[in-house]
């Protein structure tokens, strides 16, 4: 809950205050329009600035637990304000042409929208101690305990195991008949064709993904955890291959919140991840990003000869391309359809409907294969490919593409309120990620999936998570594993019965 008391002054009253100070400052200097947008976004710019300093500051007072809302923060500041960052510091007189803004107003209003929509998120996520005080108490004293004393867990580890390196023939083969496809025809291509795939191999591939999370909700040993996590390490890292690299960033951020939540409930004098260990993953992160970086030069065909501090500068900058997509939101808010735009929202409940074999056989709907062409842009409600069509069809049809951020389309469906609304459920989205390991391990194993999704909110569709996590296939492997464990179970127990004695005739 939001506490109240006097060593939380500083954070609560003086830092969060005045970051709504400095946002209600900036709306009043935005009020005579013209030369002061410029002025009201740079004070929003502090505004938001602030905001972020206070949220850093809950949440180091416990890192531990509030491990899930860093990881949001970290990832919205990177997604949506990476590149305004950049631009402020190093190129501050071309903030609208690299921020590719048509003026000063849009600016503020992007600005103003995103920070908004992140207090939005923290808000919430305080507020959500009310309704979580009880798991999270759990969680505190008894840990994982209701996981580690079910006797189905270690069939069920076993069984997600097996199907684990199963499922990942097929996830292989479908990464390198992608990765080949982009090496002969280039990455651009990727986005307006397809790789063709067998379907019992893509189906079957379906499975490598809650297998693994049902692996780790099953709280393995070191031991257990070495073989299936190299599996899933050389998949991310072949992934990179792709020159997609939204995969393994979203999948080490869920491992990182796995760790540390689990770590967590460990004694003090028995947690493995110490100040020391956790610097050495920062520093080794840091490579990465550098490394990352890279891949984004090769793909493009540049060549790279800036130092690694620049190295990593201009991957913050390229991360927050994201930025762009609520700034033409704004620019071309004339072009969409207010009785309609709410449909942009709902599309990928619209592309989940369609694209399973029940929603085909019960409304008899064909597949959407979301290829970059003149005529799916314009009979689509995917926003992502609607609005990089509106800004330039020209660089839309040769591959290249805005994607979309869950504020733009929010903000785009229902004004201000539906952005306020979208972040509210995520706020206490991440809440419960904090108190996930008191929950039984399907919650865990769903919760784990979501985490990947949620991460990635700032530059994918607002509702995905609810198709990504709710997938029919994930719910069916999930409850198909179960019953399988319970019926081994069933069986060893008969299995293991001893006979009764035999009665002695006298």
């Amino acid at each position: 809950m939001v506490q109240f008391h006097p060593k939380y002054l500083l954070r609560d009253t003086l830092l969060l205050g005045l970051s709504l100070a400095l946002l209600v400052i900036a709306a009043f200097f935005a009020q005579p329009g013209g030369s002061w947008y410029s002025v009201a976004a740079n004070v929003t710019l502090a505004g938001l600035s602030m905001l972020n300093v206070a949220m850093l500051i809950y949440e180091l007072t416990d890192i531990r637990r509030r491990i899930p809302l860093l990881l949001f923060q970290a990832s919205f500041n990177l997604l949506l304000l990476g590149r305004v960052y950049v631009t402020w510091l190093r190129d501050y007189e071309s903030r609208l042409l690299l921020l590719e803004a048509d003026g000063y107003d849009s600016l503020y209003w992007s600005l103003q929208l995103l920070a908004i929509s992140l207090f939005s998120v923290y808000l919430a996520y305080r507020a959500g101690g009310f309704l979580f005080r009880k798991h999270e108490v759990s969680v505190a004293v008894e840990g994982a305990k209701r996981i580690w004393d079910n006797p189905l867990i270690p069939i069920i580890r076993q069984l997600s195991r097996w199907v684990l390196y199963v499922s990942s023939l097929a996830s292989f083969f479908s990464l390198g008949n992608t990765i080949l496809f982009v090496l002969r025809n280039g990455y651009l291509t990727s986005f307006t064709e397809t790789a063709g795939v067998p379907s019992i191999i893509s189906r079957l591939a379906l499975f490598f993904t809650p297998a693994f999370a049902v692996f780790l909700a099953t709280m393995p040993s070191a031991k257990q955890m070495r073989l299936p996590m190299c599996v899933y390490g050389v998949y991310l890292l072949a992934s990179v291959f792709t020159g997609r690299r939204n995969m393994i960033v979203t999948s080490l951020m869920m491992l990182a919140l796995y760790f540390v939540l689990r770590d967590n409930l460990l004694p003090k004098e028995k947690r493995v991840l110490t100040k020391r260990l956790v610097f050495l993953f920062c520093v080794l992160g840091l490579g990465g990003v550098y490394l990352l970086q890279m891949v984004a030069y090769v793909r493009s065909g540049l060549q790279n000869e800036s130092s690694f501090f620049s190295t990593l500068v201009s991957f913050v900058d390229s991360q927050g391309a994201s930025f762009r997509v609520v700034v033409k939101t704004f620019d071309y808010m004339e072009f969409f359809d207010p009785d309609t735009s709410y449909r942009y929202l709902l599309f990928p409940l619209e592309l989940f409907v369609t694209n399973n074999s029940i929603g085909q056989t019960v409304f008899h709907t064909d597949p959407i294969i979301q290829v970059q062409t003149a005529e799916f842009a314009q009979n689509t409600y995917s926003y992502s490919h609607v609005l990089t069509y509106l800004v330039d069809s020209a660089k839309y049809l040769r591959g290249e593409g805005f994607g979309t951020s869950y504020v733009a389309e929010a903000y785009v469906a229902f004004g201000m309120a539906g952005a306020v609304a979208i972040s509210a459920v995520i706020g206490l989205a991440f809440r419960w990620f904090s108190s996930m390991f008191s929950r039984s391990w399907p919650a865990i194993a769903l919760g784990l999936i979501a985490v990947k999704s949620f991460v990635y909110l700032p530059r994918n569709y607002a509702l995905g998570w609810i198709t990504d996590v709710f997938n029919i296939t994930y719910l069916c492997f999930i409850l198909g594993l179960y019953l399988a464990a319970q019926l081994l179970y069933t069986l060893g127990t008969h299995l293991r019965r001893t006979p009764a004695p035999p009665e002695v005739k006298t």
